[in-house]
């Protein structure tokens, strides 16, 4: 048989072709999409979340990285205890979260260190005008903005509606006074064995004493650049809340904000101050509650006041991608994330065109928190705070545990703020 070499050849070379078209057809893609599209995550943002919402956040953030295939967000949920430190800690090491959520009153310490950067020279005035001037102003210091608002935090009375109800009381009013909340009070504090307390709250904390500073017509806690706690309205506040505890003793479960929420959701405590993102909470719980702004000093005329807390995301001096860093953070608070947050945590929002959201404009109680941050004060951002609110602490320990003078301690606890001015 005669075997042609030139045919053998010929369907040789063809397999050869064909095994190679093949093998480049599984190559060709794979290189393709691995090279030229890259990594399917190409740079890593560290992000720290505290409080309330984060299901939102992890949604939205999950819908950015969909967005930005070569972006990954790493979602570290932090406690607010010991947060400041905590950062503090890691930024001395260069570690710090690109991008973080927090408390307005952060915002000067980290600024005054130079562990943050400003927002200022990423916002354009279209995107400033999108927020409230209330929410702007609350995280500027020094001619900077050093965050952008989320939402806003205050300070709300809750009573609860079955106490009052079998005590045949009327609802506190928004027009109401000191003396009506005395009275109140006193009546519905029942020292048998139920001991059920008509006023409950954390009188403890520093956080909460100015609201009565300035319905004592202090003013705001912060003025002229500095923090004045021994002047006569302070003195007048402290005498207030020490005859509310000894004198009426219609207040109790005093030594913390948990143990007030714990007494007034058992039916221990008739009226809670405490602070409206505890709202859902109470849903949660199915207790029959109402909320009211808190009421007016009637010597004075003042509303007691207390401080409203905006938080807001920020950006590390350490981060090596702070325009992606900003794009994150606009993201984080646009309207959707706003809506989202109001609907799921009662938040309220710090965007102008949400003013008109339904839930915003038509919820009895979110439009009495509204009223509430309309009358009360804002954190101010200088690093001051921190020490008055160290100093404070103790002073409020001394007078209402202790019971100690009250204008020696005011003096002393002022002595040592004072002292620390400017650093």
């Amino acid at each position: 048989m005669f075997i042609n070499c030139g045919d053998i050849m010929v369907s040789k070379y063809i397999k050869i072709t064909l095994i190679s078209i093949m093998i480049l057809g599984i190559i060709v893609p794979v290189f393709f999409f691995s090279f030229y599209q890259g990594p399917k995550r190409e740079i890593e943002i560290n992000l720290w979340y505290t409080y309330e919402g984060i299901d939102v956040i992890r949604i939205r953030i999950e819908e950015y990285e969909e967005l930005h295939p070569n972006i990954q967000i790493n979602l570290q949920e932090q406690p607010a205890s010991g947060w400041l430190d905590k950062f503090i800690s890691v930024a001395q090491t260069g570690d710090s979260p690109d991008v973080f959520l927090a408390k307005g009153s952060w915002f000067g310490e980290l600024a005054n260190l130079e562990y943050i950067q400003p927002i200022t020279p990423f916002i354009t005035p279209q995107n400033e005008a999108q927020f409230l001037d209330s929410a702007i102003d609350g995280l500027s210091y020094e001619n900077e903005l050093w965050g952008l608002p989320l939402w806003f935090d205050s300070i709300l009375l809750f009573y609860n509606k079955d106490l009052f109800d079998q005590n045949l009381l009327s609802y506190p009013l928004a027009n109401w006074t000191d003396v009506e909340l005395v009275n109140l009070a006193v009546n519905l504090t029942d020292r048998s064995e139920n001991q059920t307390y008509g006023l409950v709250w954390g009188a403890l904390s520093p956080y909460m004493w100015p609201a009565f500073q300035y319905g004592f017509n202090h003013g705001p806690l912060y003025q002229n650049s500095t923090i004045v706690i021994n002047d006569t309205a302070s003195v007048n506040t402290m005498e207030f809340i020490y005859d509310l505890k000894y004198s009426y003793r219609c207040v109790g479960y005093d030594d913390s904000s948990s143990s007030a929420i714990q007494a007034f959701t058992s039916n221990k405590g008739a009226m809670l101050i405490y602070g409206g993102w505890y709202v859902p909470d109470l849903n949660n719980l199915d207790v029959n509650y109402g909320v009211q702004i808190l009421p007016i000093i009637s010597s004075s005329q003042k509303r007691i006041s207390p401080m409203v807390e905006i938080k807001g995301w920020g950006m590390s001096r350490d981060t090596e991608d702070p325009d992606i860093c900003y794009d994150i953070i606009s993201f984080l608070s646009s309207k959707e994330t706003q809506e989202d947050l109001i609907q799921s945590e009662y938040k309220v929002p710090t965007l102008v065109e949400l003013k008109d959201f339904d839930i915003v404009k038509n919820d009895p109680n979110m439009q009495i928190q509204i009223k509430q941050i309309e009358n009360s004060q804002y954190y101010p951002l200088d690093p001051l705070y921190n020490f008055y609110s160290d100093f404070m602490r103790a002073a409020l320990q001394f007078i209402l545990l202790d019971h100690q003078d009250i204008e020696t301690v005011l003096d002393e606890a002022q002595a040592g703020i004072d002292a620390n001015k400017g650093r």
